[in-house]
């Protein structure tokens, strides 16, 4: 296992150490994000302890999406229930709102917890949860009118309800050079302190006490302090998953559908619920490592080129209103090969968040083709 990480002779667990101090030290109230994943799991055991050796509790919350693996919900379960209940006010959160459907064309969205469908949810609502929701529908905002009510929305307005807290999250942002620009490039003043691993929201402050933390970190604590974490990254590990890979988020959108494709065999029974819930997951979970569809990394053979491919998909594509929004954006880009590729990802994927952005940039085979006839 590679060493802890060591910075101007501290190492990251310390520094995280005296980064939640910190935070105790200027917060009265202090809430911590978790997903069921490792990061989350880390960061809420180190509160914790920070809280028990003050004697506090913490609120811990959890945006329940539905359409997750039954591992997260008992990791969770175990983080607010078994690390240190009596240092916990529990905040599960089991409300309606929409989640974008990457993997059907006639369903392109889920709303979690629709009323009428008790039937054919994922699993009954967890008692002692929040089921409704806790602001005035006059003062909800929306980021996109075109989703509607969505995960992040969910997040902003829920936070909005407390002032003055510091949310917790389990950011690292070593996982991608974005990240820590986004983290590091406007520090948080707290009582005259310039912190560079928080950032403002709103009437709170969130704070990333991880920021700096790598992989192997996280799963030497995990190792080192006996806790236990999703199985999900085991069966995940033994089918030779990439680290980039290796999640355990929503089961749909457009980033991790492809994990639909090992579910019937890391956990069967959920897979089954998940095929009552929604369209597409058998066709998903057939085809999802297939290069020539949702991935679009090979040319179907009945098209000539991948502007004819994306032309086809924006016909015949049954959701018309969704598809002029990405029509829209496809007007400003490049017309190639390079980019009419990845646009025909983004049809294929539902994707008019546009999530997976295109790569908006002349066809770098063009540029090899025209450099070999220079030199030539």
């Amino acid at each position: 296992m590679q060493p802890t990480q060591t910075f101007t002779g501290e190492t990251v667990l310390e520094a995280a150490r005296r980064r939640i101090s910190f935070i105790f030290d200027h917060f009265e109230e202090v809430k911590i994000s978790v997903s069921g994943g490792k990061d989350s799991t880390v960061l809420a055991h180190l509160v914790l302890q920070e809280a028990k050796r003050r004697k506090r509790r913490v609120g811990m919350f959890f945006l329940d999406e539905e359409v997750v693996y039954q591992s997260t919900v008992d990791q969770v379960t175990y983080l607010m229930e078994e690390l240190a209940p009596e240092c916990v006010i529990p905040l599960w959160v089991q409300i309606e709102f929409n989640l974008t459907n990457a993997t059907s064309a006639t369903e392109t969205q889920l709303i979690c917890w629709e009323a009428g469908k008790h039937d054919l949810w994922m699993r009954p609502r967890k008692q002692g949860a929040i089921w409704h929701r806790t602001w005035a529908l006059e003062d909800q905002t929306v980021r996109d009118k075109n989703k509607g009510f969505g995960f992040y929305d969910a997040l902003e307005n829920f936070e909005r309800c407390y002032s003055g807290n510091a949310w917790l999250v389990g950011l690292r942002a070593t996982e991608s050079p974005n990240r820590w620009r986004a983290v590091t490039k406007n520090p948080v003043d707290v009582d005259g302190t310039p912190i560079y691993w928080a950032t403002p929201k709103g009437a709170n402050t969130a704070f990333y006490p991880l920021y700096d933390w790598n992989f192997h970190d996280v799963w030497r604590y995990i190792a080192d302090q006996g806790l236990r974490y999703s199985k999900i990254y085991d069966y995940q590990f033994r089918k030779g998953l990439p680290i980039s890979e290796m999640r355990v988020s929503s089961l749909i959108h457009e980033r991790s559908f492809k994990a639909i494709c090992e579910l019937p065999e890391f956990e069967p029974q959920t897979y089954e619920r998940l095929v009552r819930r929604l369209k597409g997951i058998e066709f998903a979970q057939e085809t999802g490592k297939d290069a020539k569809m949702f991935r679009a990394r090979k040319l179907p053979k009945n098209f000539s080129s991948w502007r004819a491919y994306r032309d086809f998909l924006i016909a015949t594509h049954p959701d018309q209103e969704k598809c002029a929004i990405m029509v829209r954006r496809f007007s400003k880009h490049l017309d190639n090969e390079h980019v009419a590729r990845q646009q025909c990802r983004q049809l294929i994927l539902n994707d008019y968040e546009n999530n997976l952005p295109v790569d908006n940039k002349p066809d770098p085979r063009d540029e090899l083709i025209a450099y070999y006839l220079e030199v030539l």
